[in-house]
């Protein structure tokens, strides 16, 4: 290097023909520059920033060995420190400063510290310069030294080694003070790391220690402590402070406080906070604008960000692309995609470049929506426009394909990326839910390829897919090799370990992991819970109830879920009186937690209907002055009035009054329920007192189906006539309910009642409702009011149902109006309705009641067109209709062809079949079916049914020792009486009286009209009437048929 390249100054400047001439041709000549020369050159250089140039004249100078001042080691050390030779500069100053006075060193020391913290971001290099030097008498690092390491420190997140640095700081050598940046940066640090009770800790530490003036950024730091904490009653206390201060809020502190809340989901709260800061004429920038459209449209609130976004373009606020990525984030979670792809454009319009969030942002929001060909769309839209995806949105993609089930296709994407620990961990978590082993065993194995740094929630994955997989070693190799990876097992891990264990059985394994567990410092109820779960399901209960008692003990929340599992699983091995044995063992639990545990077993002994084991335990509870819950009064009080302990039930509920109190509505309606279940006189009496109607009371609709349910209809009706003037609040379904109840006990008028009741309260009724009419009016004999319902159904907007034609159908081929049954069939056909096999078993015994074995079997033909298929029923009526006709080759043809498709008789088809047979003197064939009859897995079960009074000796094999002997008359007999047994004969018609019913229609052909009021018409009531024994009701009917009223 050329000096005359470098000599500039006016103090060199009269070196004569200096241009060409080296430092060493310079010196022979006789020029003999002082240090006053060499300084102020040095000084021009500094100043000019020629660093380069500094450097090469230091080397000279040395290579010269000319004796160098203090001062060129100082700009020597600046100059390479300015060209981050940082390494060099630590040399140099290890070598060349002790002749250095102290002030300078320390101030070299300080500048080279805060080099390597901020252009090499490396605080823990930094620091070892630091303690290397401190070492040296007389070194006194500047406090602004500290500060850069304590925030190089707190961005990287360690803040062990931070506090480390204020330890110094503030030590007896020092003592410098913690100023506003200190605390701003210790503060933040420990929330980066969601370590927000240490972030709250040092500052209250630091104001304890007084003498520290704050300003808004510091405050502002610690309001982010105190939201996160959810102690927004300090936020308050923090805003006076500031202003006692003298401090002004800023937009900034401002914009914090309503993100908080906004985090916190107070979104009210942000909204007067902003409007607060409105208030305080501060003007809010793009930034605290964005703020509000980000927090609205993460709440589901998009519609009120876009008002925002239009508010501050109205205000000359320009948004930016974060503004308007917000808006796009807030439809697309909404679903609303055409919105956001609106905001995309209008991005666009503006000149922005969309960037690689914005683009991630519409993909996330097609695959919530499982459209993927738009998510493809915007991936080549980016590399087209030069956007380059990374893992982050192939990530999303990869995330979208496996939550809609196409794990296999996500998996081909992540193989043309360098995938992360998200990728993989999303991979196994789809294969997990798809339940695939081999997509599983594939992930596992790339994984390991790509040579991944896995993370806790990575690790939890990969156990839970191994388990899946049954690799148990490999799942306890990834878990005791946690620790070699610098990753400490979390709660999941050890819930996901015990969880997968106990449920494949190894309960000594996840007993093992449990006690590695509880030698941590982490709680975790779910963890507990899996391994009681675990033990109860190996009736483990001893164990069980000892690891219940510790989670107590250790004074987590209770878990009634799990004490649920305790209780069943109890209540299973030991029973009741187990469960009354488990209370006593916790009786020394803390008595608040011992009173909901006895609260909730009293529940569920008595919803498992045990009967004196909740007696005993309230008896228990009321001795030891613990209080019963309303849901416990409830279930005791319902379990004694079902058993009856009337005594009990009264002494229960005399106390339940006593200590809620009689006007508290909850005993009014636990009595009302009482009252309604016992005697609806009295409860309609109660309905009608003055504290009732005060209260507003009224019944449980609940109460009209338990009675209905009991076979009191009736009392259901009174209780609902008796308050129709203040019911509760019933609709179609409930009214149809009471309607049902009525008419299957034959009340039909009541049930009218019913209908009319339900249509002055607007109710529409259907044709459930109908239905139940219809049936209860054909069980009555009332066919010609059945059919005029029936025909008005149309004109009321009613259409009748499949079950409304298969009611008259029934009914009428019952009575043996045939011709009409045929007519509805019909009718039902040509409304598009398909007949089941129940409405063609009605016409088919119907049919052979009166021997019309042509018309049964042209119904079995349209079985086989329509592809009904037949049940036993059918093929076992069919086979009656061949005997009685004396046709044994038909019956037996017919059995064997069912057979064959798969369709046997029941019990009555067997019986028909073998005594037609033996009534023949086909003794053989009757005995081969009553073989094939012992062989039918239903026939048996009914036949072990009958009670034979022996023991050892059951009808089955009874049977089945004649069929051997031959003896099949006496198997004849044994059969008819045990088919007398499950089927009583009932109401018998005379077939020639049948015939003379069927031959002629009850409704005319012509469409709407239907026959007078004749005898015929009413022959279904009379017939009724009489073959229940009830002569008068139906000599009165007859009278009033005749017109004789009997005078």
């Amino acid at each position: 290097m050329k000096l005359s390249k470098l000599l500039t100054s006016k103090q060199l400047s009269p070196i004569p023909s200096s241009s060409s001439q080296s430092l060493t041709t310079l010196f022979k000549t006789g020029f003999n520059p002082t240090h006053k020369d060499y300084t102020n050159f040095l000084l021009h250089l500094l100043k000019s920033q020629k660093f380069r140039f500094i450097t090469h004249f230091i080397s000279q100078l040395t290579s010269n060995q000319i004796e160098q001042h203090h001062i060129f080691n100082s700009i020597f050390t600046k100059s390479l420190l300015n060209h981050q030779i940082h390494e060099k500069a630590l040399t140099f100053i290890n070598t060349h400063m002790e002749k250095t006075p102290i002030v300078v060193q320390n101030r070299i020391l300080d500048a080279l510290i805060q080099a390597v913290c901020i252009n090499e971001q490396d605080p823990e290099r930094g620091l070892s310069i630091l303690q290397h030097f401190l070492k040296k008498d007389g070194i006194f690092p500047s406090s602004f030294t500290f500060c850069t390491l304590i925030r190089a420190f707190c961005l990287k997140g360690e803040m062990d080694r931070a506090m480390e640095v204020v330890g110094m700081m503030s030590d007896e050598k020092f003592k410098y003070p913690f100023d506003s940046f200190v605390i701003s940066c210790v503060v933040s640090g420990f929330l980066s790391i969601w370590k927000n009770e240490l972030a709250l800790g040092f500052y209250e530490n630091v104001v304890s220690s007084g003498g520290v003036k704050m300003n808004v950024v510091a405050y502002t730091c610690v309001l982010s402590a105190y939201c996160r904490l959810k102690r927004f009653e300090k936020v308050c206390d923090l805003g006076c402070e500031i202003e006692k201060g003298g401090l002004a809020f800023d937009v900034v502190f401002y914009g914090c406080l309503v993100h908080e809340y906004f985090k916190a989901g107070m979104v009210v709260s942000a909204l007067e906070k902003h409007r607060e800061m409105v208030e305080r004429k501060i003007e809010p920038d793009t930034v605290s604008y964005t703020i509000l459209v980000d927090g609205f449209s993460k709440e589901g609130l998009v519609e009120k960000g876009v008002g925002f976004l239009h508010k501050m373009r109205k205000e000359g606020v320009e948004p930016n692309l974060i503004t308007y990525t917000s808006i796009m984030l807030g439809f697309c979670k909404k679903g609303k995609l055409e919105e956001a792809l609106n905001v995309f454009k209008i991005v666009e319009d503006l000149g922005m470049k969309a960037d690689e969030f914005v683009y991630a942002t519409l993909i996330d929001g097609f695959c919530r929506i499982l459209d993927f060909d738009n998510v493809f769309r915007l991936l080549d839209e980016m590399n087209e426009k030069g956007v380059h995806p990374s893992v982050v949105t192939y990530n999303t993609i990869i995330n979208g394909l496996c939550k809609s089930g196409r794990t296999t296709e996500a998996c081909e994407i992540s193989k043309n990326v360098d995938g992360d620990v998200i990728t993989y961990s999303t991979l196994l978590h789809g294969y997990i839910k798809e339940k695939d082993s081999t997509g599983l065993l594939m992930t596992k194995k790339r994984l390991e390829e790509a040579g991944i740094q896995m993370d806790v929630i990575m690790c939890n994955m990969l156990i839970k897919a191994l388990f899946m997989v049954g690799s148990f070693e490999d799942v306890y190799v990834i878990y005791k090799g946690m620790p070699e990876m610098g990753l400490v097992p979390n709660h999941v891990t050890y819930c996901t370990l015990i969880d997968g264990y106990c449920k494949f059985g190894r309960i000594e394994d996840a007993l093992e992991i449990f006690d590695e567990f509880r030698m941590t410092s982490t709680d975790s109820v779910a963890c507990y819970n899996c391994i009681i779960d675990g033990l109860c399901k190996r009736n483990m209960i001893d164990i069980a109830v000892q690891v219940f008692l510790e989670l107590n003990e250790r004074g987590m929340p209770l878990d009634l879920g799990i004490c649920r599992i305790l209780l069943k699983s109890i209540s299973r091995t030991m029973g009741p009186d187990g469960i009354l044995d488990f209370v006593l063992k916790i009786e020394k639990l803390d008595r608040e937690v011992f009173h909901i545990i006895c609260n909730d077993t009293l529940c569920f002994l008595c919803d498992e209907g045990f009967f004196e084991s909740p007696s005993d335990l309230y008896t228990f509870m009321r001795k030891n002055g613990f209080v019963l819950t309303v849901k416990s009064y409830n279930s005791l009080l319902e379990m004694l009035f079902k058993d009856r302990k009337t005594c009990l039930a009264k002494i229960c509920l005399s106390d339940f009054v006593k200590e809620i109190g009689f006007f508290e509505p909850r005993v009014s309606k636990i009595i009302l329920d009482h009252l309604c279940m016992k005697d609806v006189r009295l409860a309609i009496k109660y309905l009608e007192s003055k504290m009732a109607k005060t209260q507003k009371l009224v019944f449980p609709v609940s109460v009209l189906e338990k009675l209905i349910k009991n076979g009191r209809a009736c009392d259901a009706f009174k209780l609902l006539m008796g308050s129709k003037e203040r019911l509760p609040f019933m609709d179609v379904v409930d009214y149809t309910i009471v309607v049902d109840g009525l008419c299957k006990g034959g009340n039909i008028g009541k049930a009218l009642e019913v209908c009319t009741l339900a249509k002055n309260y607007g109710i529409t009724l259907n044709i459930i409702t109908y239905n139940s009419i219809i049936n209860g009016l054909c069980h009555q004999g009332c066919f010609v009011e059945a059919f005029r319902l029936f025909d008005s159904l149309e004109n009321i907007n009613v259409i009748p149902s499949e079950i409304t034609y298969s009611i008259l159908i029934d009914s009428l081929s019952k009575e043996g109006y045939l011709l009409d049954a045929k007519n509805i069939f019909e009718r039902m056909v040509s409304k598009n309705l398909k007949p089941n096999i129940r409405v063609y078993n009605s016409l088919i015994n119907g049919y052979s009641k009166i021997g019309s074995l042509s018309e049964v079997l042209k119904i079995v033909d349209d079985l086989d067109e329509t592809g009904v298929k037949p049940d036993e029923f059918t093929v076992s009526v069919v086979i009656n209709s061949f005997c009685k006709s004396g046709n044994m080759e038909g019956a037996l043809e017919y059995y064997f062809d069912s057979k064959t498709n798969g369709f046997s008789p029941d019990l009555l088809g067997y019986f028909y079949l073998i005594r037609g047979l033996c009534s023949k003197g086909r003794m053989e064939e009757s005995r081969s079916i009553l073989r094939d009859t012992l062989q039918n897995g239903k026939v048996v079960d009914m036949l072990k049914k009958v009670d034979t009074g022996e023991e050892t000796e059951s009808v089955d094999r009874f049977l089945d020792s004649l069929c051997d002997r031959g003896n099949i008359r006496e198997a004849v007999m044994i059969l008819d009486e045990v088919v007398r047994m499950f089927f009583p004969v009932g109401k018998t018609v005379d077939e020639t009286e049948v015939r003379a019913v069927g031959s002629e229609p009850l409704i005319l052909d012509r469409e709407g009209d239907v026959v007078s009021d004749d005898f015929d018409a009413y022959y279904g009531l009379l017939a009724s009437l009489c073959s229940k024994g009830e002569l008068k009701k139906a000599n009165k009917v007859a009278k009033l048929l005749t017109g004789f009223d009997g005078g």
